[in-house]
């Protein structure tokens, strides 16, 4: 049930981002919130690896339903970035606020870098010029940028859902997992202590 958590939050954040941006006339980078929802679930390690890989493959699709992009464009890009997010969540710990808040800017430049390949690879038949890619790339820094700012307050939200759910059915918080990258004598590394976990 918790990955439906996080689907019914990436979309209720997809939509009060659109609703607040086209209300106000906001022009500028608005943050992808899907992007850091997929950073908190893969650096959270709260879902299996089936489970984070679903959640992003659905808020891509969700992006792609909001932005009007081909179908399955943002799905693949928001498929392909949680998987290099898992090997790298395997290889660096990310702890604390700050870090928490550039992981989610990271998860947003390599999906935005994944989308622009994509569409440079079929810019022929879906009639995109190279100018406008190339112009939509150059504005990434700034997408990044009001993510790792929005980050914070996407990773509230989704641990105060996370922990209504819990609470709601008498379930007890999930303890924090250690990182692989933590000292032999701080705990068993993740692989070990739940294997059916990102493996």
């Amino acid at each position: 049930m918790r990955p439906l958590i996080y689907i019914a939050l990436g979309w209720l954040l997809l939509a009060a981002v659109g609703a607040l941006g086209q209300t106000f006339g906001l022009t500028v980078m608005l943050p992808a919130t899907s992007a850091a929802l997929v950073a908190h679930v893969v650096f959270g390690r709260e879902l299996s690896l089936p489970s984070g890989l679903a959640v992003a493959v659905t808020l891509g699709y969700l992006e792609d339903m909001a932005q009007g992009t081909p179908i399955g464009l943002l799905s693949l890009a928001y498929g392909l970035s949680c998987c290099a997010l898992v090997w790298s969540s395997r290889r660096l710990a990310v702890e604390g606020p700050i870090a928490r808040a550039l992981a989610a800017g990271v998860a947003a430049a390599l999906i935005d870098l994944v989308t622009f390949a994509l569409l440079f690879g079929a810019r022929r038949r879906l009639g995109v010029e190279t100018e406008a890619l190339l112009a939509g790339l150059l504005q990434a820094r700034w997408h990044a940028l009001a993510t790792v700012l929005a980050a914070p307050g996407v990773y509230v939200l989704a641990e105060l859902a996370l922990g209504a759910w819990d609470r709601a059915f008498g379930r007890r918080p999930r303890p924090a997992r250690r990182s692989p990258l933590q000292t032999r004598n701080a705990g068993p590394p993740l692989e070990e202590s739940d294997p059916s976990d990102w493996t």
